[in-house]
């Protein structure tokens, strides 16, 4: 089959030992977003899907700004984006958010959580003679807007003391379309993602200027839901129960790493060196969505007003809902 069409058709579904009578005798469906396609097969191949009473329809988009509107339009239940797209999200929204309005929550955060697989860097081309972040000015800068992403780009910018009026910066659709651009040599600075870069670091055609953890961004992948979806009883209890089964996947990769390159090597028809890039990069665990992490989403938020980035002066807790932590984090 096709990988397009198995990716569309990928539905996992039967009886659930735990409280089955909560569900309508129609299956729940919950619809998830990812940008990876080779995440759902991964999933697949791990069989934590095998025995859920819901059905799960996986949608491959790219970028958050095509989840973000996936997720507003009701195509999907849950989206995936960065940790701090909501921010960006709510502080240019037209009106407040509040707890009884915030349309999206943040309901699960990953990463890998070895450091030595940066989750989100600032690179530049060998050609570029940049020395120092101060060295940026005038350069040309590929970016994406909607997530960390975005603001790996916005805070390499504002540590090198630099405002978007100081270098040449160039907007695209996603990330691999960025890195895509910088590796083709169109742009001199990227931000985004290591993966897709990553060979042109190896080759010595680039180098990482800065990464994500040396500027406090938690870079954490996350799962937002709709708000009335939360509201949802079944539906409510069917997205807790797939991310508990997902932790559990994050095991089974742990354990299962040459099987999961050789998907990417496979299906996703990357490199050797990327496949088994994308398959070690993968690795994550689930973090709390708690005080701690919203205190860090918060000094972001509060950056970000200040330099004008976004229009409103928010407050982030109410984007941040911790009710499936039990299932998704415990015991980690």
């Amino acid at each position: 089959m096709p990988l397009a069409k198995r990716l569309t058709a990928l539905i996992v579904a039967s009886l659930f030992a735990s409280s089955p009578a909560a569900f309508a005798d129609e299956p729940v469906t919950i619809n998830i977003g990812t940008q990876d396609a080779a995440w759902p097969l991964i999933v697949e191949q791990s069989r934590v899907l095998e025995g859920t009473p819901y059905k799960v329809k996986w949608a491959v988009l790219t970028g958050p700004a095509a989840q973000l509107s996936a997720l507003y339009s009701k195509s999907l239940d849950v989206g995936l984006m960065g940790d701090t797209s909501l921010i960006i999200e709510q502080g240019n929204a037209r009106t407040p958010w509040t707890a009884d309005t915030a349309p999206l929550q943040i309901i699960a955060g990953w990463r890998n959580p070895d450091s030595s697989y940066p989750p989100i860097v600032t690179v530049v081309r060998k050609n570029a003679d940049v020395k120092t972040l101060a060295d940026l000015r005038g350069k040309t800068w590929g970016y994406n807007f909607g997530g960390f992403n975005y603001l790996q780009y916005v805070l390499s910018y504002v540590k090198a003391d630099l405002k978007p009026k100081d270098f040449q910066g160039v907007k695209f659709g996603d990330g691999n379309v960025s890195a895509s651009a910088f590796n083709a040599g169109q742009v001199a600075v990227y931000s985004g993602g290591y993966g897709p870069v990553k060979e042109a670091v190896d080759k010595g055609d680039a180098r990482v200027i800065i990464r994500s953890d040396e500027l406090d961004i938690p870079a954490l992948s996350v799962f937002a839901a709709r708000t009335e979806v939360l509201r949802d009883p079944a539906k409510s209890q069917a997205i807790g129960d797939f991310l508990g089964r997902l932790k559990n996947s994050w095991t089974w990769w742990a354990q299962n790493v040459p099987a999961v390159e050789k998907i990417y090597l496979e299906k996703m028809k990357q490199s050797p060196a990327r496949a088994k890039f994308s398959a070690e990069n993968g690795r994550s665990v689930f973090y709390p969505l708690d005080k701690t992490l919203v205190a860090r989403e918060q000094k972001i938020a509060d950056t970000l007003y200040k330099s004008g980035d976004i229009k409103n002066n928010i407050k982030v807790d109410v984007e941040f809902n911790p009710v499936f932590d039990a299932q998704a984090v415990a015991a980690r």
